[in-house]
């Protein structure tokens, strides 16, 4: 069945936030946020991982992959915390056709196969996809709010932070973009448990900064 059958509200060409699940060919499972865009009849998909990135390495390797479609922003912001990513990983089940576990009480899932792999850039690559199987999972229901999202956005922004560590424009231009996000978690969403979630993923940032800032010790 194709993807748009199932998702019927899927536009082409559009970057969406998701969480792609995948595994090693040592059978370790791993799950992290990355952009997706979909092609025009949605027959197959683009995924931008960062050559460093677990996900590039298991894709290539085994070529196998899930994409995990939520609102949640919890599964966001502990995928790209390597300190709390093993909460994350418990959340793992089995799947369908795919040797990649998926995560459990997503909306809606798409397993798929690797097609080719494109050089986008010197980080980066372009991951084609082809969905093999696409199906609902728990519907989540809330109102729109303004926290949800910049939390989302907060999560992408900080997992490039270690990525343009040395390079100082995109470095600031991440930085400017979690003090916006802040700002409407804190206005929107205080004392709930998406502040408590950015409080985290500040703290993640902040130590990633403060080693880096470190001076070398001495010989």
């Amino acid at each position: 069945m194709k993807i748009s059958n199932v998702l019927s509200g899927l536009k082409p060409h559009v970057i969406y936030e998701v969480l792609i699940s995948s595994i090693s060919v040592n059978g370790e499972p791993n799950v992290a946020p990355m952009g997706l865009r979909f092609s025009e009849e949605f027959e197959e998909f683009i995924l931008y991982p960062f050559k460093s990135a677990k996900t590039y390495r298991n894709l290539v390797e085994v070529g196998e992959g899930v994409v995990n479609i939520t609102r949640d922003p919890r599964p966001f912001v502990l995928g790209c915390l390597p300190e709390l990513k093993r909460e994350l990983l418990k959340d793992l089940e089995r799947s369908k056709l795919v040797k990649a576990p998926r995560l459990r009480r997503s909306e809606a899932y798409i397993e798929f196969k690797v097609k080719e792999v494109r050089e986008e850039s010197i980080n980066r690559v372009e991951v084609i996809c082809e969905p093999m199987i696409t199906y609902l999972g728990d519907l989540r229901i809330e109102p729109y709010s303004r926290a949800v999202y910049a939390l989302i956005e907060a999560s992408v922004n900080a997992s490039r932070i270690e990525v343009f560590l040395n390079k100082s424009r995109e470095l600031l231009r991440l930085l400017n973009g979690l003090s916006y996000a802040e700002s409407i978690i804190r206005r929107t969403g205080e004392g709930s448990e998406y502040e408590n979630l950015f409080n985290l993923l500040i703290k993640s940032i902040e130590k990633i900064l403060r080693q880096t800032s470190s001076p070398s010790p001495s010989p």
